[in-house]
């Protein structure tokens, strides 16, 4: 006897919507992860690894709903990694989506550490 499509739907919605909720918290807690990773390796002066576990952290945390101020801060991360890993088109990406998201995040973005140019493989 097939089952009516409503009663599916008061069964499967419901499913779908617990099964996104635990989707959403695991990609943030994969973000916060990766920037404790992404931090580890930029204090050891490994800035490519560092600027692709930031992007891989910002990914994540887009994914699971994160607020705006976290992709920020990320992003700011992400383009200091950047610069010292001497990718100006990476820097100029991250640091024009970090002022975005601050401005949407209605805040003003923290002050950036001092840079002298170029900083390729020095820690900024």
């Amino acid at each position: 006897m097939p089952v009516p499509t409503s009663r599916l739907r008061c069964i499967l919605l419901p499913c779908l919507l617990a099964l996104t909720a635990c989707s959403t918290q695991v990609e943030l807690r994969m973000a916060a992860q990766q920037e404790q990773w992404a931090g580890e390796a930029a204090r050891q002066g490994r800035w490519p690894q560092a600027l692709r576990t930031y992007e891989d952290a910002i990914d994540n945390v887009e994914l699971g709903h994160g607020d705006a101020s976290w992709q920020a801060r990320l992003h700011q991360q992400a383009a200091l990694a950047a610069g010292a890993a001497c990718r100006p088109d990476a820097v100029e990406h991250h640091a024009r989506n970090a002022a975005a998201l601050w401005q949407r995040a209605g805040r003003a973005a923290p002050p950036a550490p001092p840079v002298t140019e170029p900083f390729c493989g020095v820690r900024p």
